[in-house]
C-alpha cells in the first residue's frame, strides 16, 4: 500500500472540529468473508490524512491487510445529529512507526506519556487513510 493517485477530499470546516478533537471514531472494514466490522478507535488527523493504530495480529488489522478501502464515522457527543462520515483507502501500514504513534495518541486521549500495551511483546501499526468521499450531517 502506498500513495497513489487517490484524491483527497476536503473536509469541510463545519465538521472539521470532529477530527481535530479527541473523540472516538468508528472504524468499519471488510472481512475476507466479505462482512462488515465496527470497531470504536483512537485517531489523529494531519495533512489531509487519517491516521489510526492497532496491534499486528488484530482482527482490524487482518482486515485492513486483506482488504484496505474503509470507511470511518465521527459522531459530535454534543449532538449525536451532527457527525462526519469517511471512506477512503488505506496508503500506508507502519509497523515501525506504530509504538511512537500509540505512545502520541495515549496522550492525546488520556494524558499518559506511554500507551500500556495488553502485553509486554505487542507489536503496533500505524495505519494512513486518504479521504475519498467525505458526507457530514448536522
Amino acid at each position: 500500500m502506498s500513495d497513489h493517485a487517490t484524491k483527497i477530499a476536503t473536509i469541510p470546516d463545519s465538521h472539521r472540529d470532529l477530527l481535530e478533537r479527541p473523540l472516538i471514531m468508528i472504524l468499519a472494514t471488510t472481512l475476507p468473508d466479505g462482512t462488515p466490522q465496527a470497531t470504536p478507535v483512537w485517531f489523529h488527523c494531519a495533512n489531509g490524512y487519517i491516521y489510526l493504530n492497532t496491534a499486528v495480529g488484530r482482527l482490524k488489522d487482518r482486515a485492513i491487510r486483506a482488504n484496505p478501502y474503509v470507511a470511518l464515522v465521527v459522531v459530535d457527543p454534543d449532538n449525536i445529529y451532527r457527525y462526519i462520515q469517511i471512506r477512503g483507502p488505506v496508503v500506508e501500514v507502519n509497523e515501525e512507526e506504530g509504538r511512537a504513534h500509540i505512545d502520541y495518541l495515549a496522550q492525546r486521549y488520556t494524558g499518559a506519556e506511554r500507551f500500556t500495551p495488553n502485553s509486554p511483546d505487542e507489536r503496533r501499526v500505524r495505519f494512513k487513510i486518504a479521504p475519498e468521499k467525505v458526507n457530514v450531517m448536522g
